[in-house]
């Protein structure tokens, strides 16, 4: 039986040849409280996973045979520390869990400074809170920082019915934008319809379909390929924005889904386009860069934990949480969650 001071929490482990153990540790230590912290007893985390290889860059100075697993969280804050200002114990917040805090979401507690959360609305569920504030974070900076979306826009969104890809559909058309996004198996495709007008054309590129096949969401109407599809809804000028799941050197199937070539996403931008990517080490060679130069569009990488490593960023990082939970509050996004798992279920 665990005391007082003690809780359930999961970690993983990354073991010879990258193999990786999730470990449970039933009495670990509850983390204590600092000057301007607070303790949250977590109600509910986000099953996202953080690359290793970026964890391994963020403690590299002070390597980890443990790593932490999720850092998206909404639950209900237990004690405050010293100087806290803004929250009280009671108050059911959200937050993510900066990833140089070395503490894993998968926790019944974890300790956060005071602007690290925001206050979670009473009409907002601690699964669709915490189910829905990372990647929305992620969509805001993508579209909103990266992308600087504008109403009239048009945008590409790969992967529209991954948990961060719909809601990049949802904001891109809640902002104004005309969206295009696509699918690669049919239950995707069938989410995404349900979306109704929040996305202008779908395009399939599963490995059940041809990689050339499309759907319009309005004419059904097949359409010759990937590039095809974007200079027909944006009458032959380009994407303005376009927002990858991964990219490939060449069109190459992974698993049930199709990722586009470095190429295909150039040849779909605008003049003044931007490319917002989420590949790490994502390379260029010198006639894509020049096909870039000769458009003067952009590219941007997407790591939205930057928010929370870099001090300099609080405020405009409260802001995107404010706005995101005022949004999720007032049903203008929603998350896409495909299952639940209970904390005490976990073996």
């Amino acid at each position: 039986m665990k005391s007082e001071v003690e809780m359930k929490t999961l970690y993983k482990e990354i073991g010879e040849g990258q193999r990786l153990h999730v470990v449970v540790e039933e009495q670990a230590p509850i983390p204590k409280i600092e000057d301007g912290c607070v303790l949250v007893n977590v109600k509910a985390c986000a099953l996202s996973e953080t690359e290793d290889k970026i964890l391994h860059l963020i403690n590299k100075g002070n390597p980890k045979a443990r790593f932490p697993i999720c850092c998206e969280v909404a639950g209900i804050v237990r004690d405050i520390g010293p100087a806290v200002s803004s929250l009280q114990p009671g108050d059911e917040v959200v937050g993510i869990i900066p990833l140089d805090y070395g503490q894993s979401g998968c926790s019944e507690y974890v300790a956060l400074h005071e602007y690290d959360v925001t206050l979670k609305p009473q009409g907002v569920s601690f699964v669709d809170a915490a189910g829905c504030v990372g990647d929305a974070v992620r969509a805001y900076t993508a579209l909103h920082y990266l992308g600087r979306l504008s109403s009239g826009d048009t945008a590409l969104i790969l992967d529209g019915a991954s948990s961060f890809g719909a809601l990049a559909v949802q904001l891109a058309h809640h902002w104004g934008a005309k969206v295009i996004t696509t699918w690669s198996t049919e239950d995707e495709r069938l989410y995404l319809e349900g979306l109704g007008n929040q996305v202008k054309r779908l395009i399939g590129l599963g490995s059940n379909s041809n990689y050339s096949l499309g759907y319009n969401n309005n004419l059904e109407e097949p359409t010759t390929n990937l590039l095809s599809a974007c200079m027909q809804e944006s009458a032959g000028l380009g994407v303005d924005l376009v927002v990858d799941g991964g990219v490939t050197e060449f069109n190459e199937p992974s698993g049930d889904h199709f990722r586009p070539s470095k190429h295909d996403i150039i040849s779909c931008l605008a003049v003044g386009g931007r490319w917002v990517t989420s590949k790490r080490d994502l390379q260029l060679d010198p006639p894509h860069s020049q096909m870039l130069f000769m458009k003067c569009a952009s590219l941007g990488f997407l790591f939205e934990q930057a928010w929370t490593l870099s001090s300099t960023q609080q405020g405009r990082y409260l802001h995107i949480l404010m706005d995101i939970i005022e949004k999720i509050s007032n049903a203008v996004i929603r998350p896409n969650i495909h299952h639940t798992v209970a904390f005490d279920a976990v073996p």
